[in-house]
């Protein structure tokens, strides 16, 4: 917007100055028809039509494809982009979590499941409700609880019967003071080898079991990586998994970086650092605790049947809502054609400069080499406009 008001700035200056020669050598009606001339020849409107169009028809395609477009501009970045970032569960996995172990050190599997359910009975990440609709499915009676907590990308915390209760992160339930044995330690391993996502259960400052979950692979999400491989675009996996469970990931889906044991904030950072490598970097999450990840991104993608609700944020928009993780190779392809359209739309608008600008100009000779007059501006301009739209049509 700046460049066309500073382009429309000049053009008045160029054609005040060349009118008021024209005025002091031939008078006002040649004045008049110069001046005319000079201000429909250097107009910036195949300017103002090299964007606004492209952009609208891209828009309308996307939509189309079902995705919602909250910032236009962000077009011209994706287009640019070399990195995807995304995070592991519910994108690269289908978001069916389901218990498949409990391992309790000095007390039940009925117990251990119980109080952790009673701690997580106001939890609202997934694997939080997992754990609680697990409780209540196997009819288990839930205890009360008090002071909850819930920390995005660690776990919870709440007192159950007097109990302080932790269930999350081995490495976040151990930061706040807990002893683990050296056999729940082993199991950990174990699991997290196995590809599973493990929770570690802590009663005050002792631990006493550890819950792990399995969430099955999502083979669309591997044809997606594939996709962004033929692309040569670099995938960059943020998560909170164990570092010791990135062999497993890299083994069961293509990948270029993986980055584990990630805390929401660690994630933004890991974006941050390859930004300042030069990257431009597309971040795409569906849960509340990838929100640093996204605000911290070049542009940003939240795809649907996530916690994160667009609605829900204050002063902070991201720039795509897309329903399934394949619909960014649309926006992308759509993208990258935009940039293509643009590139020729300026092209032609320069092009319309240098034919119609030098002749008009000339025109203001009293002994003019070009006959010119106003209408053939206008001719021009229209032809060229004509064109830049045209070209424009290639985006749907």
């Amino acid at each position: 917007m700046r460049l066309i008001i500073s382009l429309l700035f000049v053009d008045v200056l160029a054609t005040a100055a060349v009118a008021s020669y024209v005025y002091m050598t031939q008078g006002l009606d040649a004045a008049f028809m110069v001046g005319l001339s000079v201000f429909v020849a250097f107009s910036p409107i195949c300017l103002v039509l090299a964007s606004p169009f492209t952009l609208h028809l891209a828009g309308k395609k996307i939509a189309e494809a079902g995705v919602t477009i909250n910032n236009p501009d962000a077009l011209k970045t994706v287009a640019d982009v070399n990195v995807v970032a995304l995070p592991y569960n519910r994108i690269l996995t289908c978001g069916e979590y389901y218990v498949t172990d409990l391992v309790p050190e000095g007390l039940s599997q009925a117990a251990l499941l119980t109080i952790a359910a009673s701690a997580e009975r106001d939890a609202q990440h997934l694997l939080g409700r997992t754990i609680y609709d697990t409780a209540a499915h196997r009819a288990l009676r839930l205890q009360g609880s008090t002071n909850f907590k819930e920390l995005a990308g660690r776990g919870v915390e709440a007192n159950v019967t007097g109990t302080l209760v932790r269930v999350g992160h081995p490495a976040w339930v151990e930061s706040q003071g807990a002893s683990v044995s050296a056999n729940l330690r082993t199991k950990i391993d174990q699991l997290v080898v196995k590809g599973k996502t493990v929770l570690l259960f802590s009663m005050n400052r002792t631990a006493r079991g550890v819950i792990a979950l399995k969430d099955d692979l999502n083979e669309d999400a591997r044809k997606f990586l594939a996709a962004l491989q033929l692309r040569k675009l670099e995938t960059l996996l943020l998560s909170a998994v164990p570092k010791k469970m990135a062999g497993r990931i890299s083994k069961d889906f293509p990948l270029n970086h993986v980055r584990t044991n990630l805390t929401p904030e660690g994630k933004a950072r890991e974006i941050q650092i390859f930004r300042a490598k030069g990257n431009i970097v597309a971040a795409i999450g569906n849960e509340f605790h990838d929100l640093p990840a996204l605000i911290n991104a070049d542009v940003s993608f939240l795809l649907a049947d996530g916690s994160l609700d667009p609605t829900e944020l204050k002063d902070i928009r991201i720039d795509f809502e897309m329903p399934s993780l394949e619909k960014f190779l649309t926006v992308y392809s759509t993208a990258r054609k935009v940039v293509n359209v643009l590139k020729l739309n300026r092209r032609i608008a320069l092009a319309s400069w240098i034919v119609l600008v030098p002749p008009s100009v000339l025109s203001a000779l009293e002994n003019s080499p070009i006959p010119w007059h106003p209408l053939i501006s206008v001719a021009g301009v229209a032809i060229f406009s004509a064109a830049i739209l045209a070209n424009s049509l290639r985006t749907k």
